[in-house]
């Protein structure tokens, strides 16, 4: 089943279900990088007020299909998935109307967040915006977000920076009162938000941070904001300053109701795995571990800000790194590799195995890869699947090791009973 966008299918399929969609209040975030980091803040700061049920939709899964979909942080069960996923699958065949899978998981998460009886809903769109699947929810969306755009997935949304930023931008729907927008973000993309806002009457809001020390600022929430961040990544004080916007705008409007502390605990507490994340891997000779640093890092702006985060955090001056490399097939490799490979450094090429419920996803071949990587560095190791780069891993040198280039090669590894993390 391949990605066809498009919206009649998924509004047919819901209107069966009886409109889930319109049961809870809808946070929608869009952008190229930051807006998975976005929706978690978000759920995890709401969800410090114990009255909040929050929903939370995100895509790609890291591990199980199941991580897709929690609310209050807490992923859907088995059970309750596979429930009410047989129900639309029968549903979806008997009315023939051809929902594709990202469309069914979307439909699967709404009505899961509806049956729990969420007065809250994060949404991350899976691809765009304007015809992606989570822009059912038009009339239900209380705020939006949009993250850092960049370029990717030019195939469907563009070839220009404006093109794929007006597909981004067209979340922001009529009934919007307002978008917070990360205002770093090229002025070409502002100006087209800023348009988009304006023609359906939203409040546009770009974001800006000041920084002294981990000090961040955004609107009236910033002081509270000191040093209580638990991603990594410099970036994620954009990410930040998009998630604190959106939630002073509910609070201004009286929507919610969040304290100083309740801030603080989400801020302290979120979770995001597989981004810039610290890990080790267990060795076979005993207790001893290999420190490892995983990143689904997977086009040019990603691979951009996790080199600043090996530069400042992980690389000692001219010490040599080794990386563990596996990319999604048709990715644009030099934007992805240029920012992070020195002729020093070692790189294991390899490839994920099959992405659960994403048939139409595949890994680059190794040997292709290999080709690509050899123009940073002579010192190339082609493992043909995961488990024997992991096994080289155990058994060589132990040597700090980024893993990149694809959150699937991250998810399988971290599925391993060889990691603690």
């Amino acid at each position: 089943m391949s990605i066809e966008l498009g919206l009649s299918r998924i509004t047919n399929l819901l209107s069966h279900l009886g409109n889930p969609q319109d049961k809870f209040r809808v946070l929608h975030v869009a952008g190229t990088n930051g807006k998975g980091s976005v929706c978690s803040l978000l759920q995890s700061v709401l969800q410090q007020n114990t009255l909040n049920l929050v929903g939370k939709f995100t895509s790609p899964h890291l591990i199980h299909i199941t991580d897709c979909i929690s609310v209050n942080n807490k992923p859907i069960s088995t059970l309750d998935f596979n429930s009410i996923r047989t129900r639309l699958d029968h549903m979806n065949a008997a009315h023939q109307i051809g929902c594709t899978e990202f469309e069914l998981l979307t439909c699967t998460a709404l009505e899961y967040f509806h049956l729990k009886k969420c007065n809250w809903c994060v949404l991350e769109v899976g691809l765009g915006g304007r015809l992606d699947a989570t822009n059912c929810t038009v009339g239900s969306q209380k705020v939006c977000g949009i993250t850092k755009i960049g370029m990717d997935h030019q195939g469907f949304l563009g070839n220009t920076l404006q093109e794929i930023a007006a597909e981004k931008a067209a979340i922001v729907t009529s009934g919007v009162p307002f978008v917070a927008v990360d205002g770093t973000n090229d002025k070409r993309v502002l100006d087209i938000v800023e348009k988009r806002a304006s023609l359906v009457g939203a409040t546009f809001s770009p974001t800006t941070t000041r920084i002294s020390g981990h000090f961040i600022h955004t609107d009236s929430w910033g002081k509270v904001a000191r040093e209580a961040v638990a991603l990594n990544g410099d970036y994620q004080k954009s990410n930040v300053a998009v998630a604190l916007s959106m939630l002073d705008f509910l609070q201004r409007e009286d929507q919610v109701s969040i304290s100083r502390e309740e801030l603080i605990d989400g801020l302290k507490t979120v979770s995001w795995p597989g981004r810039l994340q610290n890990a080790e891997l267990i060795l076979p000779q005993g207790q001893q571990t290999l420190k490892i640093l995983l990143d689904g890092a997977h086009n040019g702006d990603a691979a951009e800000a996790l080199a600043s985060y090996i530069k400042e955090h992980v690389r000692r001056d001219s010490e040599p790194l080794r990386f563990l490399v596996a990319v999604t097939q048709g990715k644009d490799l030099e934007p992805l590799l240029s920012p992070l490979i020195r002729s020093c450094d070692e790189v294991v090429v390899t490839k994920f195995g099959p992405v659960d419920r994403m048939p139409w996803i595949s890994a680059m071949d190794p040997s292709d890869l290999a080709r690509f990587v050899s123009k940073y560095t002579d010192h190339v190791l082609i493992q043909p699947n995961l488990q024997d780069a992991v096994a080289y891993l155990q058994n060589t040198s132990p040597r700090q090791t980024v893993i990149c280039g694809s959150l699937y090669l991250c998810g399988q590894l971290l599925q391993s009973t060889e990691v603690k993390w």
